[in-house]
C-alpha cells in the first residue's frame, strides 16, 4: 500500500479545485518536493473501493496567507504584528489512475512519494513488455521506454530536437545506440538477431564520431558517471566495440584512395565511394539533383530520362575495378530501368565505346550527347532545359566528383555492428548525395526481407535533407522511411535544431520524441510539452532532456550519463604509433 514506511509530503489542496488532469498539494512543513518528482495519493470512493492517482510535479509556488499587500510580508515574518502563515504548494500533472477511472483526487487526501511498485505503476512499467532504460529521473532512478516502440513492433523511430552544441542531440542518439548494441539488456531485447543488427551513423560535425571506438579519457575522473551507468544496469561501460569507420576520398588526388581525415590514421579508415558501374546500376544520378524542387522541374524529368539511357548504354569495362563502357545498345533493348540493371552483361574492351572511369568522364560523355541534342537522350526537352541540366552536372563535378571513381570501396554494413560514415567536410550537395545513396541502399535491401534484423540510421540535421517546404529525392526517401520503415526494420534516429523546419511526416511518425535545450522562440512548436516544460526547455543544461513516449501520457524530464565512449578527438587518447601516422597524413595533405 502507498504510504507504508513513507512520510506524508502534503495534502490535496481543498482550496483549489482538483480535476482529472491536475491537482495541487499543500506541502507539509518539513517536506521538500522538487520539480519532476513522482507522487501518489489514494482516495476512497463512496462504494468502498479506492483509487490511486499517480502524478509528476510540474510547478511549485509559495505565498503568505493573510498578506494582502507587499508590505504585509515584513509585518508577518519580521515584526510579527500581523497574523499569517506560510503556505507552500506544488502542482501535479496526473499520469495515471489505478484502477483506470476518470475521477479527481479527494480534497485533503494524503500524498506520498511514489517509490517501489508505486513508481513502476506511475511510469507504466507493468504495461511495458520489454522495458529499455533510456535515462535517469530527478531521483537518479531509471526511466524506461517500451522497446516495442523502438524496434518497429508497435511503433518506431526516434526524433531529437534542440539547440546545436547545447542540446547534446548526437550524444544522446549515440547513448541510445550504446544501450541497444553494447549492453546486456539491449542485446537481450534484440534477441537472436542481436549479432546481425546494424547501425549506420552519419558524422556531420568535425571528426567527432570517428572516435566512438575509443574509451572516453575523461570518463574515469567524471564524478558520479559510473554510478549513473550502474543505475541503468551497466556496470562496466566503455567504447563501441565493433565499429567500421568510413571517410571520403581526399579530393584533388586523381588515382589516390587516401581518406580525407586528420584525427585518425589512414589504417583505421576505409575510403568509401561509388564506382561508375554502381553509380549507373543503382541510379544514383537522381541524388546529384537533390536541391529542393529539382524533382518537379523539367530538369528533374530530363534526369530520369538520362538515368535510363545510362543503364541502356553501360557495359562493364574489362580490366577495371568498377569502370564502364558506354556504347550504343543493341536493337530491341528495353527502357525498363529495373530490368536493365538486372541484366548480366559481359565486360567490354575500352575501344568498343567510351570508357568511363570516374565522374569527370561521365560528365564529358553526357555533355556531348545532350549538347548535340540526341533524341534518345533529351527527347523533346527545350534546349534551355538541356543546358540547365548540363550546368548543374558540371557544378556537381567539383563538389562530389571525387566520390565516383574506380578503386574506392562501398559502405558495407555487414562489416561491423556500427558503420560511421564521415560527411562533415563535403559540400552540401555532396552530403545529400551520400545520404541519399546510402539510405536508398539500406531501404531497398530490406524490401521483402522481414523486419529483423533491424537497421538503425542516425542522422543529424534532418532539416537539410527533409525540409518542411519543397521536394527532392532524398526528402521523399526519408518520408518513405518514416512512414514505412518500421514495418521493414529500418528505424531512424533523427535530430534537428527545430522540429518546425522538418517535414511534419517525419516528426509525426516518430514514436519516441526527445527534446533538449530549445530556442525560446521555438518552444511553442512542441505541443506535446506542458507550458511549464516548454518554458524550462529554453534553460536546460547539457545532458537534460524531455522524453515523450506513447505509453506515458505526459513528457518526462530525464538526464543521461556522461558517455563512456569518446565523442570527439580530444576525448579519445591515441596510441603513440597512431599519432605519428596521423601526423604523416597531415603533412602529406599539405
Amino acid at each position: 500500500m502507498s504510504g507504508a514506511g513513507e512520510p506524508v509530503v502534503g495534502l490535496v489542496d481543498g482550496a483549489v479545485p482538483a480535476n482529472t488532469r491536475r491537482y495541487t498539494i499543500v506541502l507539509a512543513d518539513d517536506a521538500v518536493v522538487q520539480l519532476d518528482e513522482l507522487l501518489v495519493t489514494r482516495s476512497p470512493l463512496p462504494d468502498g473501493s479506492e483509487v490511486a492517482h499517480y502524478g509528476i510535479v510540474v510547478e511549485g509556488t509559495g505565498h503568505l496567507e493573510g498578506a494582502s499587500y507587499a508590505s504585509d510580508t515584513a509585518r508577518i515574518m519580521v515584526d510579527q504584528t500581523m497574523p499569517g502563515a506560510t503556505a507552500r504548494r506544488v502542482e501535479v500533472q496526473l499520469l495515471r489512475t489505478l484502477p483506470e477511472m476518470w475521477v479527481a483526487p479527494n480534497p485533503g487526501a494524503p500524498v506520498h512519494r511514489a517509490r517501489g511498485l508505486d513508481r513502476d505503476n506511475a511510469l507504466f512499467l507493468d504495461q511495458m513488455d520489454a522495458p529499455l532504460p533510456v535515462g535517469l529521473d530527478q531521483a537518479g532512478q531509471p526511466v524506461n521506454v517500451d522497446f516495442a516502440f523502438v524496434n518497429g513492433a508497435k511503433g518506431g523511430h526516434v526524433n531529437i530536437s534542440g539547440i546545436s552544441g547545447v542540446a547534446t542531440k548526437t550524444t544522446y542518439a549515440l547513448f541510445l545506440l550504446y544501450q541497444l548494441l553494447e549492453t546486456s539488456r539491449g542485446r537481450e531485447l534484440l534477441g537472436q538477431h542481436a549479432a546481425n543488427t546494424r547501425a549506420l551513423v552519419f558524422n556531420v560535425k568535425g571528426e567527432d564520431l570517428l572516435h566512438i571506438d575509443r574509451p572516453n579519457a575523461a570518463f574515469p575522473t567524471r564524478e558520479g558517471a559510473s554510478d549513473q551507468w550502474a543505475a541503468l544496469g551497466v556496470d562496466a561501460p566503455g567504447r563501441f566495440e565493433n565499429v567500421c569507420l568510413y571517410a571520403p576520398r581526399r579530393p584533388g588526388r586523381e588515382g589516390s584512395a587516401s581518406p580525407d581525415v586528420v584525427s585518425r590514421s589512414h589504417r583505421d579508415v576505409v575510403t568509401y565511394g561509388w564506382t561508375p558501374r554502381e553509380f549507373v546500376r543503382r541510379g544514383l544520378l537522381r541524388f546529384c539533383f537533390s536541391e529542393a524542387d529539382d524533382a518537379r522541374t523539367q530538369v528533374g524529368f530530363l534526369e530520369a530520362r538520362v538515368r535510363v539511357q545510362l543503364a541502356r548504354w553501360a557495359w562493364p569495362l574489362a580490366h577495371s575495378e568498377g569502370g564502364i563502357v558506354l556504347r550504343q545498345p543493341p536493337a530491341g533493348t528495353g527502357s525498363n530501368f529495373e530490368r536493365l540493371v538486372a541484366e548480366r552483361r559481359d565486360p567490354q574492351e575500352a575501344g568498343v565505346g567510351t570508357p568511363v572511369r570516374n565522374f569527370g568522364d561521365l560528365v564529358d560523355f553526357l555533355d556531348q550527347r545532350i549538347e548535340e541534342e540526341h533524341p534518345e537522350w533529351v527527347g523533346r526537352m527545350a534546349p534551355g532545359t538541356a543546358m540547365a541540366f548540363i550546368r548543374r552536372l558540371h557544378g556537381q563535378a567539383s563538389r562530389l566528383g571525387h566520390l565516383v571513381t574506380e578503386g574506392v570501396e562501398p559502405v558495407e554494413l555487414s562489416r561491423a555492428a556500427v558503420s560511421v560514415v564521415d560527411i562533415h567536410a563535403l559540400h552540401d550537395t555532396a552530403q545529400r548525395f551520400v545520404v541519399g545513396s546510402l539510405l536508398s541502399e539500406v531501404f531497398e535491401a530490406k524490401q521483402g526481407s522481414g523486419r529483423e534484423p533491424i537497421r538503425f540510421v542516425v542522422l543529424d540535421e534532418l532539416n537539410k535533407y527533409a525540409p518542411r517546404e519543397g521536394t527532392s529525392p532524398i526528402k521523399e526517401l526519408l518520408v518513405d522511411i518514416a512512414e514505412r520503415g518500421r514495418s521493414l526494420g529500418v528505424l531512424l534516429i533523427g535530430a534537428q535544431q527545430a522540429a518546425s523546419s522538418v517535414d511534419p511526416a517525419i516528426i509525426r511518425n516518430a514514436a519516441i520524441k526527445v527534446v533538449g535545450r530549445l530556442d525560446a522562440g521555438e518552444a511553442a512548436e512542441y505541443r506535446f510539452l506542458s507550458p511549464e516544460l516548454r518554458e524550462r526547455a529554453s534553460r536546460f543544461l547539457p545532458g537534460t532532456m524531455v522524453l515523450d513516449q506513447p505509453l506515458v501520457p505526459a513528457p518526462l524530464p530525464l538526464r543521461f550519463p556522461f558517455p563512456s565512449f569518446a565523442t570527439n578527438p580530444a576525448e579519445g587518447a591515441r596510441p603513440d604509433d597512431e599519432v605519428d601516422g596521423a601526423a604523416d597524413d597531415v603533412f602529406g595533405k599539405l
